[in-house]
C-alpha cells in the first residue's frame, strides 16, 4: 500500500557512537552511501536512498554529500552527537549546510546509539529502564536542533532544509513556545542573535516526522503549518506498528480535511525530497 519509501539506515546509527576516528568514519559513510544508492537503483523510484554523513570532518562530509547526491541520494542525515563536541549549529559545520543548500537537498538529524559518555547517569542502569529510554531516545535530536538557534544557523542559511526524524512531533509545540518566549522576552534570549522568532524559522525551514499513533499531530499542524509534518513508519524496527500504521494514522487524522491529510501522508515528503 506504499507508493514509495525514503530509506534511513539502521546500520549507520549503530557504529558511529563507538568510532571517534574521523577518517575511518568518512570511509564508512562512503561505503554505505555507495551501497544504498546501488540497492535502490533498480526500484523504479519507489525506494529513495538517503546518505549518511559524519560531522567529524565537515569538509569531507560536504564532499561526500555532493558525491552521494550525484549518485542518486536525495538528502543526508547526521547523528545527534559529534565526537568533536561541536554543536550541530556551530559554524564549523557550515561547509555541510552550504553544500546542502547548493544541491537543494535536506539534512536530517536522526537518533542513534549514544557514546557512553553522553548517556545520562541520573539513575542506576538508566539505559535499561525501557520506557524511560523510549521517551528520551529523541532527546539528542531535540538538543542538536536547538543549537541551530543558539548559533543563528538559519540566518546564515535561509534556504537550508532541516528534518527532525524518529523523535515524535508532539513535543515541538512546547519546544517552540519555550524558545519563542526566551528569545523574545528575556535577557538570555537576547544573547542568541536571531532575526526572527524560532517558530518562524521552523515554519520556513524545518520538517518533523510524527508517529502514526500521535494524537497531537492535528494540533501541531494547525499551529505550525500543515506543510511542516509527515509520518514515518519506522519499519522494520521492533516498535514499528506496520501494517497497522495506516488505519491508526487514518483514525488520528480523521478530523482533518482531505487536502491536509494528503500533505502528511504524501505531499510534504514528495515535495521535500523531489519525488515525482
Amino acid at each position: 500500500g506504499l507508493d514509495a519509501a525514503v530509506l534511513y539506515p539502521t546500520l549507520g546509527i549503530l557504529w558511529e557512537a563507538e568510532l571517534a576516528d574521523a577518517e575511518l568514519s568518512q570511509a564508512y559513510t562512503r561505503a554505505y552511501n555507495r551501497w544504498v544508492a546501488d540497492f535502490c537503483r533498480d526500484a523504479k523510484g519507489r525506494l529513495i536512498p538517503i546518505a549518511h554523513l559524519s560531522l567529524g570532518d565537515p569538509d569531507a562530509a560536504a564532499k561526500e554529500l555532493e558525491r552521494a547526491v550525484k549518485d542518486g541520494c536525495r538528502g543526508a542525515f547526521v547523528v545527534p552527537f559529534t565526537h568533536t563536541h561541536k554543536a550541530h549549529g556551530d559554524p564549523v559545520h557550515d561547509p555541510v549546510y552550504a553544500k546542502a543548500c547548493e544541491l537543494d537537498v535536506p539534512i536530517a538529524i536522526h537518533p542513534a546509539f549514544e557514546p557512553f559518555e553522553l548517556r545520562s547517569p541520573r539513575f542506576e542502569n538508566g539505559h535499561r529502564l525501557s520506557l524511560l529510554s523510549s521517551v528520551t531516545a529523541g532527546e539528542g535530536v531535540r538538543q542538536a536542533f536547538t543549537t541551530f538557534f543558539d548559533f543563528a544557523t538559519f540566518d546564515r542559511f535561509p534556504k537550508l532544509k532541516l528534518v527532525l526524524l524518529e523523535c515524535g512531533a508532539g513535543w515541538i509545540g512546547y519546544w517552540l513556545d519555550r524558545l519563542d518566549g526566551v528569545a523574545t522576552a528575556t535577557y538570555l534570549g537576547g544573547r542568541a542573535p536571531l532575526k526572527m522568532k524560532p517558530s518562524d524559522y521552523f515554519r520556513r525551514q524545518v520538517w518533523v516526522s510524527g508517529d502514526p499513533d500521535e494524537r497531537t499531530l492535528p494540533a501541531m499542524m494547525k499551529n505550525y503549518g500543515a506543510d511542516r509534518f509527515f509520518w514515518a513508519s519506522d519499519y522494520p524496527h521492533p516498535d514499528c506498528l506496520w501494517p497497522e500504521s495506516g488505519p491508526i494514522l487514518d483514525q488520528n487524522l480523521a478530523a482533518l480535511s482531505p487536502s491536509v491529510r494528503a500533505k502528511i501522508v504524501h505531499d510534504n515528503v514528495a515535495k521535500l525530497y523531489g519525488i515525482g
